[in-house]
């Protein structure tokens, strides 16, 4: 007991906290105690959302009355033109490849019904035959989706309106998918039909195809026909390099082995150098493949050339630095008169290693900056390889001085960012590296009227990380980005989740700490930056109906988001949600996935 007949306390309860803090009981309620031992998932922004009160926008009633029906309506509707490109691009693939099935099979179901082959092979040919020419078409597309170079130029110029250039990677994975479907439909008609023709009299074969000969008056056995022609060899390695690649193409095993993902994948010269040869025995029909084949493989020849005016030249590292989180910095030289765009990627490799891989990263450096520089997490084989060896621990550089190689820079949809009057850009994981550079470029282009000319005039940046250790590097980034920021064109806000799972009376008090420090000094107590602390994961759907309140005088906003799946796609249903209202103005999502 003191004094005053009060026991004396080595602590705070409850009751005296609430009593002191009465200006923030509401905060203190709804995150400290809603909140106290949450797990999950930091990108996963469905569940423990943050108190975002500056955002707060009402419901109207007129929007709760709205009846069923009407909301199924805008959804269906609010579908179709958010992916009206996708699905018309699509249509005219599917209805053309089916075009050419159709075509052939009626060939050779009617058109060339008077001849041996069909009466022999029945229905079977027709199948064969349509198959290999929506194949043809298929194969040949695939190297067109691949043309990085054209792909990133066309983005320049006015048509890419009319073209989805950003889902060339997911429309090369549908044609893929379908000349899969197509190549497994032509094995099953061959087999098929070299069974029929298997048991055949030798003296009708050889009225069959003046093509092939047989040495003695044995009756060909099916074996023959698959191991010893060239149309049954040919196909049997076509089918296992066709399996080959789709099968280390798919998303783990790309992950946990890009190795070997990328040297199967290069298995494509003798994918299509198979597909010359495999009609050129003519059993059934006049090889057609080069017809489909010629024009993709002139403009992918052309473009691959493009790619080695940077891929054999080798670059001197200027600067690396080991970073939190399992993050290395590289800056090196960049090549003279290479132009690129910020958020744009290449791919990179180094010389320190014998198998010369090519992995692809954003570039974190700036437009007018007169070097280059990537930030790569240690996340696989390769990227661990690559920061052990510039470790202080390991690396000698009186051993070997290490060269950088790149391919590109290619083009992405983050690039599109100075094309809106406003933009949302949302970064989690190491997927705020294209920031460092689009930020970067975006205060200095507006400081110095570099952009006077160019749409965009606010940006919102959102950035969602466990805590700001995990990426100390990029508060460097934001904070030299703040200095430049003369217009305030840029809005930053940060999500921190890690605070959100433990948060005991120690992290409740921090939050009000940092909360009255920000309203007092207008910056963070934790970084200096001006930057908002949130603490939880950013309502989006709240968030984006905000911005489309206070910009109702634009009609299409940019939303940017980059980092894992589940990011993304929490993103892309917000955009989804406040497009339904069919309300102005319009969200267009662009992204990038890591991981």
């Amino acid at each position: 007991m003191n004094g005053a007949g009060l026991e004396r306390k080595d602590y705070l309860t409850y009751g005296d906290f609430k009593l002191m803090m009465k200006e923030y009981k509401g905060d203190f309620v709804a995150i400290g105690l809603d909140c106290k031992g949450a797990k999950q998932n930091f990108l996963d922004m469905s569940t423990n959302i943050a108190r975002m009160t500056s955002f707060h926008i009402e419901h109207l009633p007129h929007e709760e009355a709205k009846c069923w029906v009407r909301k199924q309506w805008y959804a269906i509707a609010t579908f179709l033109e958010e992916n009206r490109q996708n699905i018309y691009y699509l249509f005219v693939f599917y209805v053309t490849t089916i075009a050419l099935f159709i075509e052939r099979f009626i060939h050779y179901s009617f058109m060339a019904e008077h001849t041996d082959l069909r009466h022999i092979l029945g229905v079977w040919i027709s199948i064969t035959r349509g198959s290999a020419a929506a194949l043809s078409f298929c194969y040949s597309l695939l190297l067109l989706t691949m043309c990085r170079n054209s792909l990133t130029k066309l983005k320049e110029f006015s048509i890419q309106q009319y073209i989805p250039l950003d889902s060339h990677i997911q429309f090369h994975k549908i044609v893929a998918c379908t000349a899969c479907l197509f190549s497994v439909l032509h094995s099953i008609g061959h087999i098929i039909n070299f069974y029929h023709i298997s048991n055949q009299p030798l003296a009708h074969l050889r009225c069959l195809s003046s093509e092939v000969s047989f040495s003695s008056d044995a009756q060909p056995t099916i074996s023959y026909w698959l191991f010893q022609t060239i149309t049954g060899i040919s196909g049997i390695l076509l089918f296992i390099v066709m399996t080959t690649i789709i099968t280390f193409a798919h998303p783990t095993i790309r992950q946990k082995a890009y190795k070997y993902f990328w040297k199967t994948h290069s298995l494509y010269i003798l994918l299509y150098v198979l597909c010359l040869i495999h009609g050129l025995a003519r059993l059934t029909g006049s090889p057609r493949f080069w017809i489909f084949f010629i024009g993709p493989a002139v403009l992918f020849a052309v473009d691959k050339v493009v790619s080695l005016r940077t891929k054999y030249m080798a670059l001197d590292i200027i600067e690396t630095e080991l970073l939190p989180s399992d993050v290395i910095k590289i800056k090196f030289y960049r090549p003279p008169n290479l132009k690129y765009l910020s958020g744009q990627w290449v791919r990179l490799a180094c010389s320190v290693f014998p198998s010369q891989e090519f992995h692809s990263f954003t570039l974190t450096s700036a437009p007018h900056e007169n070097f280059l520089s990537c930030h790569i997490k240690a996340q696989g084989p390769w990227t661990w390889k690559l920061r052990n060896y510039f470790d202080p621990c390991n690396y000698n550089p009186e051993i070997v001085r290490p060269k950088i190689r790149i391919e590109g820079p290619f083009g992405g949809g983050n690039q599109d960012w100075y094309k809106f009057e406003v933009a949302v850009m949302v970064g989690g994981g190491i997927g705020v590296t294209p920031y460092a550079s689009m930020l970067n470029d975006l205060v200095f282009g507006t400081s110095t009227n570099r952009y006077s000319g160019v749409a965009c005039k606010k940006v919102y940046f959102l950035w969602i990380c466990p805590s700001h250790k995990h990426f100390e590097w990029f508060i460097d980034v934001l904070r030299d980005v703040e200095r430049k920021d003369v217009t305030d064109v840029l809005e930053i806000h940060i999500f921190i989740t890690q605070f959100f799972h433990k948060f005991d009376l120690r992290t409740t008090m921090l939050y009000i700490c940092e909360n009255h420090f920000h309203r007092v000094s207008k910056t963070s107590i934790f970084t200096g930056l001006k930057a908002i602390n949130h603490f939880g994961r950013p309502d989006m759907t709240s968030f984006l109906k905000f911005v489309q309140k206070k910009h109702s005088y634009v009609s299409k906003i940019g939303v940017f988001s980059c980092g894992p799946r589940p990011l993304t796609k929490s993103v892309m249903s917000a955009c989804d949600e406040v497009n339904k209202g069919r309300q102005l103005p319009y969200f267009i999502h662009h992204f990038e996935n890591f991981g």
